[in-house]
């Protein structure tokens, strides 16, 4: 609607529409098969649906005391989600501090084999993709640093963003995401996107 309005227009109605918690809103809280999950980054579409869910948790003490705990919840809301939606890419990222190295080593080879565990590209029953990544800090909070060094490729996050994406062009046709097809693939792809909007006599 807004891409058919004035520039003028189209700014002004953009502004409104973003003040209003009906259309715009802030909690992405997505019905599964049985129950809503607030879940933190959501693609979709009127026509299309959900297309990309992501959740991310972190952790930052008692890693292998909760670990348990997170996995049960990681897995119960993956296939709740994957259950109502099989096409839509469902991800899990998990932020833990990287004081887990030192202070709990064999929490993070746990946590390390939780993330390959908790996928299930072709089914129903776990995500499509998850990533792990860890973070440092002073007591004082100041600076923050990614510390991807010991997590291994596999959970790394260049691997989880590029199987989302992936899942999401998988589930629809090439007409769809044209730009973002030609972006990975990198190359021209000649097909016309098809908006899903029709006009009308």
């Amino acid at each position: 609607m807004l891409e058919r309005l004035p520039a003028d227009l189209r700014h002004a109605v953009n502004e409104r529409l973003l003040q209003m918690p009906a259309v715009a809103p802030t909690d992405a809280r997505i019905l599964g098969r049985a129950y809503e999950k607030q879940v933190d980054v959501v693609i979709s579409r009127w026509d299309r649906g959900p297309e990309l869910l992501l959740s991310t948790k972190t952790q930052v003490s008692s890693f292998g005391k909760n670990l348990s705990n997170r996995f049960e919840e990681a897995y119960g809301d993956a296939g709740n989600l994957r259950s109502r939606y099989p096409l839509a890419s469902v991800g899990f990222f998990f932020v833990q501090r990287s004081t887990i190295l030192m202070g709990e080593p064999d929490a993070f080879e746990r946590t390390v084999d939780m993330m390959r565990k908790l996928r299930d590209p072709l089914g129903l029953n776990g995500y499509t993709a998850t990533g792990m990544a860890l973070a440092e800090w002073d007591d004082e909070g100041r600076r923050v640093r990614i510390n991807l060094d010991p997590v291994p490729e596999d959970v790394r996050p260049e691997q989880f963003m590029t199987k989302m994406v992936s899942q999401v062009l998988t589930g629809t046709p090439v007409s769809q995401h044209v730009k973002v097809r030609s972006l990975l693939e990198r190359r021209r792809i000649p097909v016309r996107e098809d908006d899903g909007v029709t006009e009308q006599s």
